[in-house]
């Protein structure tokens, strides 16, 4: 009998535990990854690829080239029933929720930036953990200097000539190096421009950047950085940002438009719903990988709390994270055959940290590596991790033609959409079918919606429609509930529709329109949505 093992994540973890599992399995295992996204993005390279020496599509490899015997499936996630052995997800542009059945599932799904804890990040700063993320910097930083080199405004040239990054471990430090790299090598393109205008400064709570590594070393990346004109602030946090300036914990205001978060990292809301109670924002395993007190289930990567010797935990590293996924691998099939598990150990083999400029600073098997020599091995080492062959040509000679061309400064943002948009339906369309994840608020601006809702042992049948300047879609997004009815377009019809979240947003920010839609008929409703509300009530 085939075992279905489901996997829930496309990054580092979920990955490489789909790799091993079916090389170690073989047509025993019948594995599905569930991604929303088709490719796999090698995080390490992001800070390369914003500053261009990488080009965006060479730090990414498709999942169904990478992972050939794994089924590939777009979808988002939305919780896990361990009683039926089910993921809940919804996928498709109709989003609706299917329950796909398992044996064992895996949840690799990772951690999210959560910049709730300081105001105003969330609206004015930029991360670093995804592929748009990289891209988004890289444009950002470019248009920055287009309009610092033709503004005649004093004040406006200081913030976007300023640049902060709000953390000092391996992702804040390698992202500064590069950036201060790609701006030193595109600096002469602007004329209007000078060195001493340009301001980076590099934000660190702890009393040390680089605290992953040994003093003598951070103290070595300190210093370099600090030489090629970068303001570390150490044992300083931040506080509030505005899009005009960030304050830090001190009171200091630095004056910028570009602040680059890489700290605040917290579980999905998938995790949340999980039920399960986290250990620092991580899902408890045991030194197998086997989530604790729940059957059939496993993690690994930075969302689970891995147990090591001394009461620590695996730290959130992609070297820890592959060898977490060929533990999990084995013991996955290992458990198949009534086998015993094996515990998971690290002991970490170094680490490398680019600093930017062919520099790089870290130790190795007990060696302590500095500059060029250390900025090659840095480039061997991630050359090695880099799944598929094609994958890692691409990226070296990338390297290669980077020593001997200039970097571009060519500025490809694309046109941003608006954030109402319009829909045309013609007689007999359907909007929507029942059992569907409603995506945003919808007004009728010409024609004609008919609303018919079956009736069921707790609710009649119930029909309406939706003529002109009438709206649906804020009571199913209310109660976060999925459509009850079908909607269908009696004649040729024009719908305006407004993103979930904006709604969401403009309903917190206008009490006004709260109250109006607080107060509206519920007669408006079918019996199935109000009923929805009695049980949430109750």
């Amino acid at each position: 009998m085939v075992t279905k093992v489901v996997v829930i994540g496309g990054g580092f973890a979920g990955v490489f535990a789909a790799k091993y599992l079916s090389e170690i399995a073989g047509d025993e295992v019948d594995i599905e990854l569930i991604s929303e996204r088709n490719y796999f993005v090698f995080q390490p390279l992001l800070p390369e690829v914003a500053s261009g020496v990488i080009n965006s599509q060479d730090a990414v490899t498709p999942l169904r080239l990478l992972l050939p015997k794994v089924k590939v499936r777009l979808a988002e996630v939305r919780g896990i029933d361990t009683e039926a052995k089910t993921v809940q997800l919804v996928q498709g542009r109709q989003r609706i929720l299917h329950d796909l059945p398992y044996d064992e599932v895996v949840i690799a799904s990772g951690q999210i930036t959560d910049l709730s804890m300081f105001k105003g990040f969330q609206q004015h700063s930029l991360t670093m953990k995804d592929l748009s993320d990289a891209y988004i910097l890289r444009n950002k930083v470019i248009s920055n200097f287009e309009l610092a080199d033709v503004t005649d405004n004093q004040e406006l040239k200081e913030r976007l000539l300023t640049f902060v990054v709000a953390g000092g471990g391996f992702s804040g430090v390698e992202t500064m190096g590069e950036l201060q790299e790609m701006i030193h090598r595109t600096l002469q393109f602007y004329p209007q421009i000078s060195k001493q205008e340009i301001r980076l400064v590099l934000v660190q709570f702890g009393d040390r950047i680089l605290m992953e590594l040994p003093e003598k070393q951070s103290q070595y990346a300190h210093k370099v950085l600090e030489k090629r004109g970068v303001e570390i602030k150490l044992g300083t946090g931040v506080n509030s940002a505005t899009s005009t300036s960030v304050t830090t914990n001190h009171g200091e205001v630095i004056p910028t438009t570009t602040v680059i978060t890489t700290i605040g990292n917290g579980p999905s809301p998938f995790v949340k719903s999980l039920g399960l109670e986290l250990n620092r924002g991580k899902i408890p395993t045991t030194r197998e990988l086997q989530v604790e007190g729940v059957e059939h289930v496993w993690s690994l990567g930075d969302i689970a709390a891995i147990p090591l010797d001394g009461g620590k935990i695996a730290p959130p590293t992609a070297q820890a994270t592959v060898r977490e996924a060929k533990i999990l691998a084995d013991n996955l099939y290992a458990s198949l055959q009534g086998k015993a598990l094996k515990p998971f150990e690290y002991c970490s083999k170094g680490a490398l940290a680019s600093l930017g400029g062919y520099s790089a600073v870290g130790s190795m098997m007990g060696m302590n590596l500095y500059g060029l020599f250390a900025w090659f091995l840095w480039r061997g080492f991630y050359i090695a991790m880099l799944p598929g062959f094609a994958t890692r040509v691409r990226v070296a000679l990338n390297w290669m033609f980077d020593y001997f061309m200039p970097r571009t400064i060519v500025h490809m943002e694309q046109e941003k959409p608006h954030a109402c948009r319009y829909m045309h339906f013609t007689e007999g369309d359907v909007v929507f079918n029942p059992s569907e994840w409603v995506d945003g608020f919808y007004v009728v601006v010409d024609g004609e919606l008919r609303l018919d809702v079956e009736s069921c042992d707790e609710t009649p049948a119930f029909s309406r429609t939706f003529d002109v300047n009438d709206h649906w879609g804020e009571r199913t997004i209310q109660n976060e509930c999925m459509t009850t009815g079908t909607l269908t377009a009696v004649k040729d019809t024009i719908v305006m529709v407004i993103p979930k979240d904006d709604f969401l947003r403009m309903r917190e920010a206008m009490p006004s329109w709260d109250e109006y839609f607080n107060n509206l008929d519920a007669s408006k409703y079918s019996g199935a949505i109000l009923e929805i509300e009695r049980r949430k009530a109750g």
